[in-house]
Parts: structure tokens; C-alpha cells; sequence
């Protein structure tokens, strides 16, 4: 019960008042809280917490917080409450549609490229920035989350588009020029039963992953993945060279760090060793510098990572000009994340 004998005195001077609405008028106090949200969802899914709800662990007793500090795990679930992305009902906390919509495919994989795969470098903008570290020595992105992460996105918006080129070119062995863990070419062989790839990656990680993926879809007969180096064609196995469509996804744009010509001669190096491809496929994120579904994001990740920046569609037909190929036609789907454009190469025409 309130003591009414206690006096209460509030301080409300037009100074104080006015610092305080421009702060929350500069939308910092939805900044901060969204940054703090993010990394709260991230921590969800990285301590099992999300895996434990989603198999109908709702209260402690249930084992909710196992894993978690005994003192913080009951606050944190408070907070998530308070977020409104859990909601208590009788039974324990659930998710509310708002924690499903958080934490679905899309906006995990989203979120685990930036929280999980470039955290450890915009954490240390500051120190890039000002030339006290160097990325790539001192700082680097995390390789694993980002493949993982990046192949779930490709699955759900880029596969079928990948897929619809090579159909539409009557390609029946592709040839994937930086694999990565294999998500692409084991994706395309359980779509499409009468398809057949192999895969190169410079990283022996890489291909073992490769390798278990194919092996656990069931399409190991079908798909072979070797080390080499996808941008030197006197790396590749022999098998390299019996596809009849080439397909490079999300990895020419990076030697733009070391100037346009390099692009050029690598795609010059796809046209005279590849003479009779069906279709040399490159997939490329479009810059756009815009700040809505995170582009300027995409920008500013690639900017502090020291990769060579994508570019637009433009400047890349102006590119392919220099080349021994012509581009045909440009796959694109919008409202997918990142945003691909995927140009139809083959060689010119005597």
C-alpha cells in the first residue's frame, strides 16, 4: 500500500525536456533497441534456446534454460517477453507470431550473415577505419556461418532461377566454379533427376562438406567435388571439363580488388578453355545504394572487408564488353536477399 506521506518531486525544466524528446525524436532509442534485439535473437538460436522451444521445452522444469546461466536464463527470457517475442501462456512461453516471423529460415540466415559471419568485423569498424588493424590479418569474417547461412538463402530464392537458365540452354552437367559446402549442385540434383555436376573449391573444408552433403541427399552418384582453384582452369580435374554449363555464384566480384582487367582476363580464360559451353553462367549480387533490405548494409560490409565492391548491372554489361563473351539475357529476381543478377554468357560469335 502507498505511503501518501512520502512527498514526490519531479524536476521538469524546459531545458532537460527538450534534450530529451531530440534524443528520441534522432530514433536513437529504436536503434539501440534493435541492435540489442538482434543480438538477442542471434543468442536464441546460438544457445539451443529457440531449438529447445520449437521441440516443446517451454517451462525451466521442461529443461527450457539448460545450458544457461542459472541466474541470467530466467531474466533473458523476461526481456524476450518484454520484446514481445515470447509471450507467457499456461504451459510456459511460447513464441509469439512475431518470434515466428523473427526466427523463420529467411531472417535467421539473414541475421547470421550479419551478427554471425561479419560480427567480428563491424565490432571493430572503429579499428578499420582508422588503419589500426588490417582485415584479412588482424580481423576476418567468419567462413563458416557465412557459407552456411548464404546457401539457405540461395535454396529458397536462387536455385530455381539457376536451374531455369541451364534448363533453358539444355544444360545437363554443370560445372560449379567456387562450390563452396556444395548447396548449389546437391540443391539442382534433387530438383532436377537428370542432372549431373561437379564442383571445385580452393578449400578442402569446403569440399569434405561438399562431399557429406551430396552423400546424405542421396545424390553422391551424381555430383563430384574436387580442390582446385576455380579461377585457374589447369587446377581442374579432367571431369571439370565435360559439363556443358559453367556456373560462377558470388565470387567474380571480389577481384575487382585487384582491378577491372582482372575480371575481364579471368572471363577470357572461361572463353578459350570452354569454347563449347551451352551457357557460362555468372550470378552476381547487384549493388544498390539504397537504405532499405539492407543494401546499405550488403555496401558497408563489403566496404570494411576490403572486397572488391558488386556492381550493378550496368557497369557489369560494361564489363562483359571488354570480354570474349556476350552476354545473352539477365536473370534477376527481386525481393530476395541479396539481390542477384544472373548474366547468360557465351562466347562471341566469329
Amino acid at each position: 500500500m502507498a505511503d501518501n506521506s512520502i512527498q514526490v518531486v519531479e524536476f521538469r525544466e524546459a531545458e532537460q525536456l527538450r534534450a530529451w524528446q531530440d534524443f528520441h525524436l534522432s530514433t536513437m532509442p529504436q536503434l539501440i533497441s534493435s541492435m540489442h534485439l538482434c543480438q538477442a535473437v542471434f543468442a536464441m538460436l546460438d544457445t539451443g534456446l529457440l531449438d529447445r522451444l520449437h521441440n516443446g521445452q517451454h517451462r525451466p522444469e521442461d529443461g527450457l534454460l539448460d545450458d544457461l546461466d542459472e541466474r541470467m536464463g530466467p531474466g533473458f527470457l523476461r526481456y524476450l517477453v518484454i520484446r514481445g517475442v515470447l509471450e507467457e501462456r499456461p504451459g510456459g512461453v511460447f513464441l509469439t507470431r512475431l518470434g515466428e516471423l523473427l526466427t523463420s529460415d529467411v531472417s535467421l540466415a539473414r541475421l547470421g550473415i550479419y551478427v554471425g559471419a561479419y560480427g567480428p568485423v563491424t565490432s571493430r569498424m572503429s579499428d578499420l577505419l582508422a588503419g589500426r588493424v588490417t582485415y584479412g590479418k588482424d580481423v576476418d569474417r567468419n567462413g563458416g556461418p557465412l557459407g552456411e547461412h548464404c546457401a539457405k538463402l540461395f535454396a529458397i530464392f536462387h536455385t530455381p532461377v539457376v536451374l531455369a537458365a541451364m534448363r533453358g540452354r539444355g544444360v545437363s552437367r554443370i560445372l560449379d566454379v567456387g562450390c563452396g559446402g556444395g548447396q548449389l549442385l546437391v540443391d539442382a540434383c534433387l530438383r532436377d533427376e537428370d542432372l549431373t555436376g561437379v564442383g571445385l573449391d580452393i578449400s578442402p573444408e569446403a569440399v569434405e562438406v561438399a562431399r557429406e552433403l551430396a552423400r546424405r541427399a542421396g545424390v553422391d552418384s551424381r555430383v563430384e567435388f574436387a580442390v582446385a582453384d576455380g579461377f585457374a582452369p589447369e587446377t581442374w580435374p579432367d571431369s571439370a571439363f565435360t559439363a556443358d554449363g559453367l556456373c560462377s555464384v558470388s565470387a567474380l566480384h571480389e577481384h575487382f580488388r585487384d582491378g577491372e582487367q582482372a575480371v575481364v582476363d579471368i572471363l577470357d580464360t572461361y572463353a578459350t578453355v570452354l569454347p563449347e559451353q551451352k551457357i557460362l553462367l555468372v550470378g552476381e549480387p547487384e549493388m544498390l545504394y539504397v537504405d532499405s533490405e539492407n543494401h546499405d548494409d550488403f555496401f558497408l560490409v563489403h566496404l570494411l572487408s576490403g572486397q572488391g565492391l558488386p556492381r550493378d548491372r550496368s557497369a557489369w554489361l560494361s564489363v562483359f564488353e571488354k570480354t570474349r563473351l556476350q552476354c545473352r539475357r539477365i536473370y534477376s529476381r527481386p525481393g530476395a536477399g541479396p539481390r542477384i543478377c544472373f548474366y547468360d554468357l557465351a562466347p562471341r560469335l566469329p
